[in-house]
């Protein structure tokens, strides 16, 4: 609860950076961590406290940037504040439905800070901010740097439409709104979840997830087919694992993704 107060969830504050989430729409940025022109400065006080809090990333930051950093290395503080990575939607929502079993299943309950009713709200809330926020990857640099809106975001565009790593949570919060009785909550999701299906079910492969090498769209993917009752998909679903992966106990001998993807 303390990570939800002063680290996830904006609430009342009026400072947008210091939260990983957006309290007036749900949004959730790419990144807590970020570079900046005035952390390079060795000799100034944010280059000297990004020194001594993070040494490997000042180290490398300060020979890539701003211009020669990799795609997944130093982000400016501007780019840090996208919401369009789908992938980090599941994690948080996964974060508020814990609370809200804490704050529900249990006497006394578990939480202290808010309610059962304000987690659960608030998982919805973030389900459906990864089908309004998620969507292309990044936008160019060059785009970016002039200031020009990213619009291929929401309704299911980019990264919304895929299978996602823990993206089962969304099942389970769905029963738990159907069970709570809060019809409208659970329709909205529902709405959203189908389209993904329907679209998972008109592809051959629809098992990736930003790469395409990559399997963490398995998970979700499967157990949406299996809750729909489509069972022969989910059964292909689970034999693109076992194809790559081999009997023998031993990782070097699994043909399982590259590491910069997921690995089960």
């Amino acid at each position: 609860e303390e990570f939800v107060d002063e680290t996830l969830y904006q609430g009342n504050s009026t400072d947008r950076r210091r939260f990983l989430q957006s309290s007036a729409d749900h949004a959730v940025r790419l990144s807590m961590t970020f570079w900046s022109d005035e952390m390079q400065r060795q000799g100034s006080s944010q280059g000297r406290a990004a020194a001594a809090a993070a040494p490997l990333l000042a180290q490398t930051c300060r020979r890539c940037w701003p211009d020669r950093c990799a795609w997944n290395q130093c982000w400016s503080e501007q780019h840090s504040l996208e919401s369009w990575r789908a992938y980090n939607y599941p994690h948080v929502t996964a974060v508020y439905w814990s609370l809200y079993r804490l704050g529900r299943r249990f006497r006394p309950a578990r939480v202290r800070r808010h309610g059962w009713r304000w987690y659960l709200q608030r998982a919805h809330g973030t389900a459906m901010g990864m089908w309004e926020h998620g969507g292309e990857v990044f936008p160019h640099e060059q785009q970016r740097v002039a200031g020009q809106a990213w619009s291929k975001v929401g309704n299911g565009q980019g990264t919304a439409q895929w299978g996602l790593m823990v993206g089962s949570i969304f099942e389970s919060l769905l029963r738990d709104l159907l069970l709570e009785g809060w019809a409208e909550e659970a329709a909205e999701l529902q709405q959203v979840m189908e389209r993904r299906v329907h679209r998972w079910l008109s592809m051959p492969f629809p098992y990736g997830s930003e790469f395409a090498w990559d399997n963490t769209g398995h998970e979700e993917i499967a157990t949406w087919l299996l809750a729909y009752g489509h069972e022969a998909q989910a059964a292909q679903t689970a034999d693109a694992v076992s194809a790559y992966t081999s009997l023998s106990p031993h990782w070097a001998y699994c043909g399982s993704p590259p590491p910069s993807g997921g690995v089960f």
